[in-house]
């Protein structure tokens, strides 16, 4: 069975190729009706005629601007789910399966049609035996084992294309394992329902993500509260027909540019804060509610950075803002991978030409539309990357393309949306400065604890490693070799233990009540000592 479902797929695998012209020698064919088109406009076109596992690997392959042409990513994007509806007898069966009963028995209407569909699913508007209004994820029947079909004709396709040294050094296999997780993901429900959950349990007061009830979702089906508001693309509508002044008939309280601030700063929380992010905030998945909150839709695609990326994020957009790109550059240094074909020195240069052009974008709110549009930048920076040979982990791309989806979802609703300027703004307002991070580090309990059980251990630590030292009576043999340079180079160490401690000693001395007292009087001497030992050290 396994066999001839292969066979199947791959025959139309290569049958869609012929005719577009993307099989080997194929696109000198006269006869061929798309021979006109560009090869990125043709692979795409294929894509959409070959269905759910194709259309999910281009959606995949279009975030992957360090390994492939833009051109061919930028079409990929573009990529259209035009499928028709599952017939409702066949959602039904699947609904009653997946939930052990009849659907009336779970739900006390379901209508027939759905409000959307796309290659993996579709949704229903419905209402459970309770009376709430929850919209139902079905998944369309058959979808694994056609997918897994594929997977495995696309590793044997793989390894042939490795074995004739096409790809280069890359691995086309590991590139095809990589997307297999990120799609079997997507395809269990039961991961989304999570990811709206943890999702939900940090936002702030103004964003809204559905409730999951999950006593009727299961891995093939997803019910959830339904969100009623205006999407993103109907606040678009009304503002270019000149009729925002309606939209507050509809959601009391409803003020533009409250609406989209809230949006940008509640998804740049989850970008820079938690970590934790909605991976395709798109227009169809955005909806604006009363009282100007926001909510997310579609948790299909999330990604995740750890507290160190996050740091490094920061640390890059922070240092271009300021100003300094050489320090900017470095954060931005540590998102990409090393390969046998890079070549630092040019991948530098490229950078720092493109962080230039930014700052000035940055520095000038009235430069045109276009230069001030953050995915000019970082497209620009990715494709620097790829001409010189370095890779990304699948999550920066994510938040990369998340950001410029960000910023593109804005500018769908209001052009004149600065989104630099609101990223500005965030970092100046949630990110602490340096004085207020130390205080805060000062007034950590767990920190304060830490430092008395060094002060109050550290003295017998010593004492011990000295006892130990004398009862085995080694032989130490010192040998001196200052030199005017090492002791040049020991008085900037020296200078900098000094600096940073002068600003610790200084921190606990303003830090107030909210340090104890006899971590403030210990502070005093240090700091007046520190201030000597660094002015009056002499080379």
């Amino acid at each position: 069975m396994e066999v001839t479902l292969d066979v199947k797929r791959i025959l139309l695998l290569l049958g869609k190729a012929l005719k577009y012209g993307l099989f080997p020698f194929a696109s000198h064919f006269s006869f061929m009706p798309y021979r006109r088109l560009t090869v990125a406009r043709r692979l795409r076109l294929m894509i959409e005629e070959l269905g759910l596992t194709y259309l999910k690997l281009g959606q995949f392959l279009a975030l992957r601007y360090d390994i492939l042409p833009p051109e061919i990513c930028r079409e990929l994007d573009l990529l259209f789910e035009s499928v028709s509806a599952m017939d409702f007898a066949e959602a039904r069966a699947i609904v009653e399966t997946e939930l052990g009963g009849p659907i009336d028995q779970f739900y006390s209407s379901f209508p027939a049609k759905p409000i959307a569909a796309a290659s993996v699913a579709q949704v229903h508007d419905a209402r459970t035996i309770a009376g709430e209004r929850v919209a139902v994820k079905v998944q369309r029947g058959g979808l694994t084992p056609i997918f897994r079909a594929d997977i495995r004709n696309l590793k044997r396709l793989a390894t042939v294309v490795e074995a004739l040294g096409l790809a280069g050094k890359l691995s086309i296999r590991g590139l095809i394992g990589e997307f297999e997780s990120w799609t079997l993901r997507e395809l269990d429900f039961r991961i989304e329902a999570r990811t709206a959950e943890r999702v939900r349990k940090d936002a702030p007061p103004w964003v809204v993500i559905p409730q999951v009830k999950w006593d009727l979702t299961t891995r093939r089906v997803l019910t959830m509260e339904f969100i009623d508001g205006l999407s993103a693309s109907e606040v678009r509508r009304h503002r270019e027909q000149g009729k925002l002044a309606e939209i507050p008939g509809t959601l009391p309280g409803f003020d533009l540019a409250i609406a989209l601030d809230n949006f940008a700063t509640a998804s740049f929380l989850q970008l820079f804060e938690t970590g934790f992010f909605h991976g395709d905030p798109h227009p169809g998945n955005i909806v604006f509610l009363p009282q100007n909150r926001v909510a997310f839709l579609d948790f299909g695609i999330f990604g995740e950075l750890s507290e160190e990326q996050r740091k490094g994020l920061c640390g890059q957009i922070e240092n271009l803002a300021l100003g300094n790109l050489a320090r900017s550059f470095r954060y931005y240094s540590l998102q990409v991978n090393v390969t046998d074909d890079t070549d630092m020195e040019s991948f530098r240069r490229n950078c720092l030409e493109v962080l230039a052009r930014w700052y000035r974008a940055l520095q000038n709110p009235n430069s045109p539309v276009e230069e001030r549009h953050l995915a000019k930048y970082t497209g620009e920076m990715i494709e620097a990357s790829r001409r010189n040979g370095l890779s990304y982990d699948l999550n920066y791309l994510l938040f990369w393309r998340a950001l410029n989806n960000l910023n593109g979802a804005l500018w769908h609703i209001d052009p004149n949306f600065d989104m630099l300027g609101a990223l500005r703004t965030f970092f100046e307002e949630i990110e602490p400065g340096s004085l207020a991070q130390i205080r805060m580090l000062l007034c950590d309990r767990q920190w304060q604890q830490s430092w008395k059980t060094l002060a109050r251990e550290l003295p017998g630590d010593v004492m011990h490693s000295l006892d130990e030292a004398a009862r085995s009576h080694p032989r130490i043999d010192v040998v001196s070799s200052i030199t005017p340079t090492s002791r040049a180079r020991d008085g900037v160490r020296a200078r900098t233990i000094g600096v940073a401690l002068v600003s610790l000693s200084f921190a606990l001395l303003v830090a107030g009540p909210s340090v104890q007292f006899p971590l403030r009087l210990a502070a005093a001497p240090l700091f007046g000592g520190c201030l000597v030992a660094v002015f009056g050290w002499r080379r």
